[in-house]
């Protein structure tokens, strides 16, 4: 049968684990347990029930027993990572991985099997590596993928007692070992020596002996039985090692710096050891605890967390932060802390002795207690092995917290702990047993209660009503220390009532305790409480501002008192008091600020504006509108005390375009530059509602007193050139503007916002012209009128004021207007002979005119004018005259030859025709063409006429079919009343006269119907012309032919 039939079939325990869960390897192993814990409800202080596992009545500790049929009776035992390592009797070993537990591998070791009686194991925390020493100096190594162990020739006849892994090894011992090799690794023997070494698997599955290396490095100033061994890293001191060595009656310390690098060469590669300088140095003037008396166990335990290091590069380090070893009057435990020490300095603290505790039956036969065989440390407490019970004792109280005996008959031989998994095992020749540690903080807090050490307890609280308890004493220690502002923050944070809590405080002169209780409570609430938030957000704005108010009050007296007595001898103290009131001052102010910024939605905002005016605290009344939002108040407020910069600045960081149009009217009154340098910066203002604020700096004067020019003008031509304004209220108020500021004789900006506009025409021209008038701007209206087409005005007023070069400019605008440019020039040719001009100029003027010949001048000139200064041009007039009625006579002549020839092509086109021949078919219906009237095109496709017509009707549009219709029935009703005119005659007997004029009049509206029908059917032919490209879409087929598609068939 294989050892696996040995396992018994177990239930495990199913529990939902909480944040304190229970450390027990037996569930996640798969070995069976002989108790259960059941999940129950867990109803908690607020009503809330949870399915949580109840741990508040289970026990921290349980002994369980291993469900585990041992083979033969077991010799040693050793747990690391999840790795269980049973010696039994018969050299055999077995390994088991608490993962998979039924996989186990049963390891040789080659020794007689009745000479293993006894034996030691060291397992290293990746449960990688195995040492077996038995008291004969037989020494074996053990790597996890061998089924073999293998002798340590090298150590032979040397008892292995203690050894100290790497104890960073422990970081990564959950997840694997991180390499083949065991690190650096010391091993202390029977004798008081100290030895280092590595452990390597060899490649050679042949080889039959391990040859790990060997050095010795020190030896123990008195010679005796090392009984532990313990190796510890500084956190933050990357090469600095402590060194535990116990003994029975000594503890020594070895700190010093050490490189034990995993890629370090081996031990026998170097030429110095790794810590041989370390435990020289430290054992030459060793640092040791000496218990005086006989020796005792001696054994060592050391518990290791994970910390954070700052100054290593993994996330967290496993540093060893307590100690405790077995000596013959108790157990001698404490602290490590690491430091700056160095060789020959000591890393424990607040150790004490621990009397071993009395067992009944040593009590009733008075006797000393006895003395325990081995003992283990977890978290909070120490675990004493006794050859029939186990025993946890409380490291901060020393009182024993459990106590439980094995089954009669049955001795416990040894303890071990997995450090990796935080599981504690023991065993007995026959049974294997599991000490389960259930939320072993659970009362930790009550015992730092106790001991007043709040800060630590309020840590290892589980929840909130023990915190609660935690801070109740805290803050009635601190209100009965003096410490009442510590206190108050402390019962800010119980579930003290609110009104006891503030009667304590609230009559107390010293308003910062009821602050900083009013604070910390304000902290306590959730958002959703907004009524109780904001009362007390007011309150403590009414307190802030008394404390202000008094520290004003304070500052102002001290100050008064040093003005008054300047002789006295508190004359320094005075300015001293002076300047610490301010800082209090500024200090709280910054409090004040930083509570209304993070409550700014519950502060009730007509109440704090009230109590900021009633303390008269501006400062304050200023800054809560700046956090609300309320910029406007904020405006006000610097306008009032007349401070307009502070309040344009304002509003070019927060104003709103309303806020801009409400306050531009009295800004630009009193900062005009700076504030349209800030509307400048404005993208989102709308120009035309601010030319009321522009108006009143218009009609203040203020522009015509700036140094800086028209700001309105600025502000305008800014919006007009810059934002492309296309509003006419800002266009035509501008020009105003304009013609206002410029002058009569210098019209440079209005006529050059004139051109460039008055395409556009987004001002009136109109009111342009009116405004130009009123304030004389005569270049400004002539130009006016040229834009709005009325040029004799223009020339007429340019002529009125004497500025002939204008009016020679206007004359030539309508330019496609030859007569009334003519006749512009003609006045200004009138104007110029009616100021006397000299002969020259008035034929200058003729020559840059273009237009104007002396014909056109001299009826203006008196009648008495000599024409010897004319005389030239007169005769150049008349040569032109002569070549102007050559051309003509010219060109009528080219007229009558065309005449003459179109009246020959009129006769050619008469006789045109087309020869059809006798044969030649209708196009549609292929019958002789002679049978009835037909069409000849000249495409030579000739067609009957109402074959013609029909098929015309069938793809022309609706209006030109509606008209051939009603031109067939006019032709049908003409042809009836030609056949009554003609019989008229006959029956009536009439005349010859009214027959001829009645049959013109219908063969005339024939012919007209005709030519109409003509025109409509006889256009183009039907095959070749448009009409037929039209129809290139079309199907060949119409409705009118079969649906089975027989014609198409080949």
């Amino acid at each position: 049968m294989s050892l696996l039939d040995d396992f018994a079939e177990y239930q495990s325990r199913t529990a939902h684990h909480s944040a304190a869960a229970t450390t027990t390897a037996i569930a996640s192993a798969g070995l069976g347990s002989s108790q259960a814990q059941p999940a129950d409800l867990a109803v908690q202080d607020d009503g809330y029930i949870t399915t949580t596992l109840d741990t508040t009545d289970a026990p921290i500790f349980s002994l369980d027993t291993v469900q585990f049929q041992v083979p033969n009776k077991i010799i040693a035992l050793a747990v690391s990572n999840d790795i269980l390592v049973l010696v039994i009797e018969g050299a055999k070993a077995l390994r088991i991985n608490l993962q998979h537990a039924h996989d186990i591998v049963e390891i040789d070791i080659p020794l007689n099997p009745q000479s293993l009686r006894a034996c030691s194991l060291f397992l290293d925390p990746s449960g990688a590596h195995l040492l077996l020493s038995t008291p004969q100096g037989e020494n074996f190594y053990c790597h996890e993928s061998w089924d073999q162990m293998r002798p340590l020739s090298r150590f032979r006849n040397i008892e292995l007692t203690a050894v100290a892994w790497n104890a960073p090894a422990l970081a990564s011992a959950a997840s694997a070992a991180a390499s083949l090799s065991s690190g650096t690794v010391l091993v202390g023997t029977h004798d008081g020596r100290i030895y280092e070494t590595e452990l390597r698997p060899s490649d050679d599955r042949k080889q039959k002996r391990s040859d790990a290396p060997m050095r010795l490095v020190a030896e123990l100033p008195v010679r005796e039985r090392i009984t532990g061994l313990s190796l510890s890293a500084f956190p933050e001191r990357r090469k600095h090692h402590l060194v535990l060595i116990a003994t029975g009656t000594r503890l020594y310390q070895v700190v010093g710096a050490a490189d034990i690098e995993p890629q370090a060469a081996l031990a026998t590669d170097r030429k110095t050891s790794v810590f041989e300088a370390l435990l020289r140095d430290g054992l030459s003037v060793p640092n040791f605890q000496e218990i005086p008396g006989m020796p005792g166990p001696g054994a060592l335990a050391v518990y290791r967390r994970e910390v954070k290091a700052p100054g290593r590069l993994q996330a967290a380090a496993v540093v060893a932060t307590d100690f405790a070893w077995l000596t013959s009057m108790g157990v001698f435990f404490g602290a490590l802390t690491f430091a700056a020490q160095e060789a020959g300095d000591s890393v424990v603290e607040n150790a004490s002795l621990l009397p071993y505790p009395t067992l009944d039956r040593d009590a009733s036969q008075d006797m000393p207690p006895e003395q325990p065989l081995a003992l283990a440390v977890t978290e909070f407490h120490i675990l004493l092995q006794y050859s029939d019970r186990i025993r946890a004792i409380n490291m901060l109280n020393s009182k024993m917290v459990f106590e439980q005996q094995v089954s009669d008959g049955d001795v416990l031989q040894g303890l071990t702990v997995d450090e990796a998994k935080r599981t504690c095992w023991l065993f007995s020749p026959l049974n294997i047993y599991e000490l389960v540690v259930t939320d072993e903080d659970r009362d930790i807090w009550d015992i730092y209660l106790m001991r007043r050490m709040y800060e630590e307890a309020l840590g290892h609280c589980h929840n909130d009503s023990q915190r609660d308890v935690v801070r109740r004493a805290q803050a009635e220690q601190l209100f009965a220390a003096g410490q009442y502002e510590k206190s108050a923050e402390c019962y800010a944070l119980t579930t003290v009532g609110f009104e006891e809590a503030v009667l304590r405080f609230v009559d107390m002169k010293d308003k910062r305790v009821l602050r900083s209780y009013l604070v910390t409570k304000l902290g306590t609430f959730n958002k959703q409480e907004r009524t109780q938030i904001t009362l007390l957000v007011m309150w403590l704005i009414e307190i802030y501002l008394s404390m202000l108010g008094a520290l004003d009050a304070k500052a102002a007296a001290a100050g008064a008192a040093y003005t008054e007595n300047t002789q006295d001898q508190q004359q320094q103290q005075q300015p001293d008091l002076v300047v610490q009131c301010e800082l209090e001052k500024d200090q709280m102010l910054k409090e004040l600020y930083a509570l209304v910024l993070e409550y700014k939605q519950y502060v009730h905002a007509p109440t704090a504006y009230q109590l900021a005016e009633s303390h008269g605290r501006r400062d304050f009344w200023l800054h809560y509108a700046s956090v609300c939002g309320d910029y406007q108040r904020v405006v006000e407020y610097w306008m009032e005390k007349g401070s307009y910069l502070q309040a344009i600045e304002v509003l070019g960081h927060y104003g709103t375009p309303e806020m801009f149009y409400k306050y531009s009217p009295a800004l630009m009154h009193a900062e005009p530059a700076s504030l349209v340098e800030t509307l400048m910066r404005q993208p989102n203002l709308t120009a035309n509602k601010l030319i009321p604020a522009l108006m009143r700096y218009d009609e203040d004067g203020r522009a015509q007193k700036a140094d800086g020019g028209n700001q309105a003008i600025r502000y305008l031509r800014f919006c007009i050139h810059k934002q492309n304004s296309r509003d006419p209220t800002v266009y035509n108020y501008y020009l105003t503007l304009l013609v206002k500021e410029s002058a009569a004789s210098d019209e440079g900006e209005l006529m050059g916002f004139l051109t460039t506009y008055g395409t556009d025409m987004l001002y009136d021209p109109d009111y342009a012209l009116r405004m130009c008038k009123r304030y004389g701007r005569i270049q400004s209206c002539v130009h006016l009128y040229s834009l709005l087409k009325l040029y004799e005005d223009a020339v007429d007023l340019a002529l009125k004021h004497g500025d002939i070069e204008l009016a020679q400019i206007h004359a030539e605008r309508p330019a496609d207007d030859d007569k009334l440019c003519k006749r512009l020039w003609l006045k200004i040719a009138q104007h110029v002979i009616s100021q006397q001009a000299p002969a020259s100029a008035v034929m200058e003027l003729v020559r840059r005119s273009n237009r104007l010949g002396i014909e056109d001048i001299l009826p203006y000139f008196p009648d008495f004018t000599r024409v010897d200064d004319f005389r030239d041009e007169i005769c150049v007039a008349l040569e032109d005259y002569e070549g102007q009625i050559q051309e003509l006579r010219g060109e009528m002549d080219e007229a009558g030859r065309t005449a003459e020839a179109m009246q020959r092509d009129m006769q050619l086109l008469r006789r045109r025709f087309a020869v059809v021949g006798e044969s030649e078919g209708c196009q549609v219906c292929q019958l002789p063409l002679w049978q009835r009237q037909f069409y000849v095109f000249p495409c030579q496709h000739a067609f009957h006429a109402d074959c013609l017509t029909r098929r015309v009707v069938g793809t022309c549009n609706r209006v030109q079919r509606r008209r051939i219709q009603e031109l067939q029935s006019q032709s049908v009703e003409l042809a009836r009343t030609r056949r009554q005119i003609k019989l008229k005659p006959m029956v009536r007997g009439g005349t010859a006269g009214g027959k001829e004029e009645s049959e013109e009049q219908v063969e005339a509206q024939v012919r007209r119907n005709r030519a109409q029908m003509d025109a409509l059917v006889a256009a183009e032919c039907v095959l070749c012309g448009e009409a037929m490209i039209r129809t290139v879409g079309e199907p060949f087929g119409d409705d009118g032919d079969g649906d089975d598609g027989d014609g198409w068939a080949i």
